[in-house]
């Protein structure tokens, strides 16, 4: 699992050996309540509300029953776009649009085409957590599973988007590849877009799956992107 999402130093810091330490060892994992000054490294605050501070995205999950009640209040510190998107040179043509056409998933092989799926989704979570206020999946507190059968359902409601060969079977073996803790693609498992730029040795990875998951639940993320 990668480090925590999209998260902030927790506090001032100062170098040491090289290594980021707090100056202030009061503060704590809110997860495992370890303290800062048993780590080399600052902790770090939770992406959305910018106060609650972990260590580690397991920690982060562990604590979301008891955070998401409290998670968010604070909208003022939500993640902002600071790129002027506006001032941009625009694309020739549709470009964005056109990195992802409708049959996008066709010429992959059904492993491939699994994994894609469950990564847009993966990425989608992501993104509807850090920008939109709004966790489900893994954030849900719940097994996400059941959110990962709602993406699938609508999935094979848009016309055309899956491949000829999908049926139930192939979904079936979908779901498994998505339950299975010791595969890349588990959706129990947070990832950022550095982590898909990385596997998949394409940096423009994440817009395709972002625009392939926009396809799938028929919206934007509600917020920032």
């Amino acid at each position: 699992m990668s480090s925590l999402m999209g998260a902030e130093p927790s506090g001032p810091s100062q170098r040491q050996g090289g290594n980021d330490v707090n100056e202030s060892v009061s503060e704590a994992c809110a997860g495992c309540k370890k303290p800062q000054s048993e780590f080399t490294v600052l902790l770090k605050r939770c992406a959305k509300c910018q106060t609650q501070r972990y260590c580690s995205r397991d920690c982060q999950k562990d604590d979301w029953k008891v955070h998401k009640k409290i998670c968010g209040s604070n909208q003022q510190n939500k993640p902002k776009a600071t790129t002027d998107f506006g001032a941009m040179p625009k694309p020739a043509g549709n470009f964005f649009s056109n990195l992802v056409q409708d049959d996008y998933l066709h010429s992959l092989s059904e492993k491939d085409t699994f994994i894609r799926l469950i990564d847009s989704y993966r990425m989608r979570v992501e993104d509807d957590y850090k920008f939109a206020a709004d966790p489900h999946g893994l954030y849900d507190g719940d097994d996400p599973l059941e959110d990962f059968q709602e993406f699938l359902d609508l999935a094979q409601t848009r016309t055309g988007l899956l491949p000829k060969w999908w049926n139930g079977d192939k979904r079936q073996a979908c779901e498994r590849l998505a339950k299975d803790s010791t595969q890349w693609a588990f959706i129990g498992a947070a990832i950022e877009k550095s982590d898909i730029m990385e596997h998949y040795r394409d940096n423009l990875m994440p817009m395709k799956i972002r625009l392939l998951a926009e396809k799938i639940y028929g919206k934007r993320v509600q917020g920032g992107l």
